[in-house]
């Protein structure tokens, strides 16, 4: 596969939850599912509930799936210390074509994250993560530029960027060591990947309290990842 995609779709509820310009953003809670594509052979999309929150207290905030703390804010600019799991990995029973091969597991990376406003709407981040779980070992950078739009009712926020992903990672969840080489499957050891990827967020107010947000995500595979068996 060349490419790995994602769709979420939460209900949140928050006070006030499309504030006029220049109220503070409330917290919000809510449920949803992920639906996500496999980028390994013969693996079925996997479909996931999860509960959604947006929470921050005295610089301590919770985004989905990410938690962090911002220790800086000024002038554009923040900086925040930040955790969030890996999603990735198999187990080698998941697929006829994964047979022989080891699991591979799902871990926690923890890192730190900057952000800049630019002209206009737009906004730059930068990110590292690095697997805190010692299932790797890898670090992944991210840089990414996003534009939200905002209506009265609705937001839209479409973003992309890339993300590279170091040797150590790479060969963890697309290698395969020489005690797992079968015919037609020969060892591989990759280096480090370059992906790209497009996220676009849509936010629909359905009440002042009741909003529905869907993402849509894909992610090129680099070529070291492509070429994997």
């Amino acid at each position: 596969m060349r490419s790995m995609a994602l769709i979420l779709l939460c209900v949140i509820v928050a006070p006030a939850a499309f504030a006029a310009d220049g109220e503070k953003a409330s917290n919000i809670v809510g449920a949803g599912a992920i639906v996500s594509a496999s980028p390994y052979v013969g693996v079925d999309a996997k479909t996931m509930g999860i509960p959604f929150l947006a929470l921050e207290h005295k610089g301590f905030y919770l985004q989905g799936v990410e938690a962090g703390y911002r220790f800086f804010k000024k002038e554009g600019w923040s900086l925040s210390a930040v955790m969030g799991p890996r999603f990735m990995g198999y187990d080698a029973d998941d697929s006829a074509a994964l047979n022989g091969m080891r699991d591979r597991r799902m871990s926690m990376d923890a890192g730190l994250k900057a952000e800049r406003g630019l002209a206009g709407n737009w906004a730059v981040s930068a990110k590292v993560m690095a697997d805190v779980l010692s299932r790797s070992d890898g670090i992944e950078y991210e840089l990414a530029l996003r534009y939200p739009v905002k209506g009265r009712i609705f937001r839209l926020t479409p973003s992309a960027g890339v993300r590279y992903q170091t040797e150590s990672m790479v060969d963890y969840y697309y290698g395969v060591r020489y005690d797992e080489v079968r015919a037609g499957r020969a060892a591989y050891q990759p280096r480090g990947a370059l992906n790209p990827f497009a996220n676009l967020v849509f936010t629909c107010g359905l009440s002042r309290n009741l909003a529905v947000m869907t993402m849509f995500g894909v992610e090129s595979l680099g070529t070291e990842i492509r070429k994997s068996p």
